[in-house]
């Protein structure tokens, strides 16, 4: 994550109120908080629970984390560049636990062992409870230009071009 102090990108720490800002540590967290004080306080959470569902294939089961989310974040007309910010950095930040309990889990396309999730976000924060689901293949690789990433994103292609996905879903690919 990158940190909303010294844009270093290892902001690990989340602002514990608002959950929006990452940060390095306490020193860049208290630098920035005379910049960040004030749209914190503004910031509700969502009553509801943000459900995010991170599939890894057919055969293995999901993992589902339960996490807050800004209110605004959840209405049609709510910030969408922060949004998603946010959501890619919730994201990332969840992958490695996810391939942690995956851990072993093959490159569906070679057999190598998978360093990474190709993840396709579907999202529905204005549901009820607000869902994201993370679905793809486990890849070999972080190389998008590498045969098995091409493969992955030409059958996620496929899947989003099918006429049962939902219609009013939000997309993002990593």
């Amino acid at each position: 994550m990158v940190c909303s102090s010294c844009s270093n990108r290892s902001g690990s720490m989340r602002c514990s109120r608002c959950k929006i800002m990452f940060y390095c540590n306490r020193e860049c967290q208290a630098a920035h908080w005379s910049t960040h004080r004030n749209h914190c306080k503004k910031v509700q959470m969502s009553p509801q629970k943000l459900q995010l569902h991170f599939t890894a294939g057919p055969t293995v089961p999901p993992i589902t984390f339960h996490e807050d989310i800004p209110a605004p974040f959840c209405q049609r007309d709510g910030p969408r560049d922060l949004t998603n910010q946010w959501l890619g950095q919730l994201v990332d930040s969840l992958e490695e636990k996810v391939l942690a309990r995956y851990s072993g889990l093959p490159c569906v396309y070679c057999g190598k062992q998978a360093i990474r999730l190709h993840t396709t976000l579907t999202i529905s924060l204005y549901e009820n409870p607000p869902t994201v689901w993370c679905g793809g293949p486990p890849l070999c690789t972080k190389d998008r230009n590498d045969g098995c990433a091409i493969q992955a994103r030409a059958e996620i292609e496929k899947v989003l071009q099918s006429p049962n996905f939902p219609p009013d879903a939000e997309i993002y690919q990593a």
